[in-house]
């Protein structure tokens, strides 16, 4: 079985291709190889790996920048 993981470099992305390399090959791709809000290079990426699975824990974080819905703390 060949296994298509998005967001390879975060923490659940590399999790899942530990956990799920016993059942198949995996194939682990980052933002930089596909970046998913281009439907094409979406496409594209499935046609030519041919998965049987597709697992998607890919997100977008914006962690070094405060909430916009939370202020900041004050001392």
């Amino acid at each position: 079985m060949k296994i298509l993981i998005t967001g390879r470099n975060g923490q659940v992305g590399f999790e899942l291709q530990r956990a799920l390399a016993p059942l198949g090959e995996i194939v682990a791709v980052d933002q930089a190889a596909c970046d998913l809000a281009d439907a094409e290079a979406v496409r594209a990426l499935v046609r030519s790996v041919a998965p049987d699975v597709i697992v998607n824990p890919a997100a977008y974080t914006r962690s070094t920048r405060p909430s916009p819905t939370r202020p900041p703390r004050l001392p």
